[in-house]
């Protein structure tokens, strides 16, 4: 009997009046909100009625469909929306394993753009293509290349939580493509002049900051969190113990960000000038007149910016100066794992691949060298003769 209940037909008819296309429907097991199995009612559309042109050729395709059905076969997918998901399921269970900074990530990526868009869509029903054509939307509304980047990791991370309990066969996010990344605004080349320029014209506590930040490598939420005990100016050299976002202190990035970075002496005459009027070693180095932290971003727009505006710098932020730092130490021939220890980075190849750039004078000493190496001077190469436009792509 239950056998029978399992095998099914389906049902087959055409709708519009114009444009026809064949829609499918047949009976299919699904997890419910409360966890439960439940029969729902599935309907897909096989195709235009000018591409099947016959109802036998429809029937073909349906019984493809229900082909893994009536084998018993079919996995139960969910048809909680992907709203109630996150909100009941997902945040409950990773929100309480994250940092401040991932959550307010996290929350950005899912009031910002994904519930607007997935919010009422049951989880099985969010496929590969509808993610694709959202992805490609962002891309050409003008978000850029990594904001879409970042809103797919977002979101395939949170469908394969779904994945992991069983609500979902696969993750569809997962097998998208990201749009093709467009031309980028160029940041001010990094060289010390530069680095040294911006130093200069900036206004305390940003002059500090910033040069700090240049000579140390650090990242901006751990200079901010440092505090007196942290920092041996007799031994010259400073610990990275926590890191702070938006006023919340919190562990460094990765276990490897947890370290001990060494001060020269620019640095520590630096630390050293700075006002100290409260002397309890728990205090911040870095602080507003309250005690609490400085907020990185009003620095960064009321100090920072206009300053870059002023010198013509562009896409400069407080981390172009950490990127400047693992630059000019390359720059000086300190090996990879010593650039990467100060850094704090848990893979040399972030170190090798994302930070470590090229000092403009240092690329075109080199571009000279092999050009010595394997070219004759360009007064020796003999005339081309005249070919018109086909030379013209």
């Amino acid at each position: 009997m239950s056998r029978r209940r399992r095998h099914q037909e389906g049902s087959l008819f055409k709708r519009n009046t114009r444009n026809k296309v064949w829609v499918a429907r047949w009976w299919e097991d699904a997890i419910g909100s409360e966890n439960q199995i439940e029969r729902i009612r599935r309907s897909e559309v096989l195709g235009t009625v000018a591409e099947i042109p016959t109802k036998r050729e429809a029937k073909q395709l349906l019984d493809d469909l229900l082909r893994r059905v009536n084998r018993g076969e079919h996995r139960p997918q969910a048809v909680l929306t992907f709203k109630n998901f996150v909100e009941d399921r997902w945040k409950p269970d990773v929100y309480p394993t994250l940092k401040f900074s991932s959550k307010k990530f996290y929350d950005n990526m899912v009031d910002a753009h994904l519930i607007p868009v997935f919010g009422d869509t049951q989880l099985r029903l969010i496929t590969k293509d509808a993610v694709q054509s959202f992805l490609t939307a962002k891309a050409k509304n003008g978000s850029s290349w990594k904001t879409v980047k970042l809103i797919r990791t977002a979101f395939g991370g949170i469908i394969e939580a779904a994945v992991r309990d069983e609500l979902l066969a696969s993750n569809p996010v997962r097998r998208t493509r990201l749009p093709r990344r467009g031309p980028e605004k160029e940041s001010a080349p990094i060289a010390a002049e530069n680095v040294t320029t911006l130093i200069e014209k900036l206004a305390e506590p940003s002059r500090s900051i910033a040069a700090l930040l240049a000579m140390t490598g650090l990242r901006i939420g751990e200079l901010l969190a440092l505090r007196w005990q942290d920092v041996d100016l007799k031994n010259g050299f400073l610990s990275v113990n926590q890191s702070v976002y938006e006023g919340h202190f919190d562990e460094p990035k990765s276990k490897r960000s947890k370290r001990r970075v060494p001060l020269g002496p620019k640095s520590v005459e630096i630390l050293r000038i700075l006002p100290r009027k409260d002397e309890a070693p728990s205090a911040l180095i870095f602080r507003a007149r309250n005690g609490a932290p400085l907020s990185r971003r009003n620095l960064l727009n009321r100090q920072l910016k206009p300053a870059c505006k002023a010198l013509g710098l562009t896409g400069v932020n407080w981390h172009w100066l950490r990127h400047a730092n693992a630059t000019l130490l390359d720059s000086v021939g300190a090996p990879l794992g010593t650039v990467q220890a100060l850094l704090g980075h848990s893979s040399s190849e972030t170190t090798r691949e994302t930070y470590i750039g090229s000092v403009p004078a240092d690329a075109r000493r080199a571009v000279e060298g092999v050009e010595n190496l394997i070219g004759p001077k360009w007064t020796q190469v003999p005339v081309w003769p005249e070919m018109g436009n086909t030379l013209i792509n």
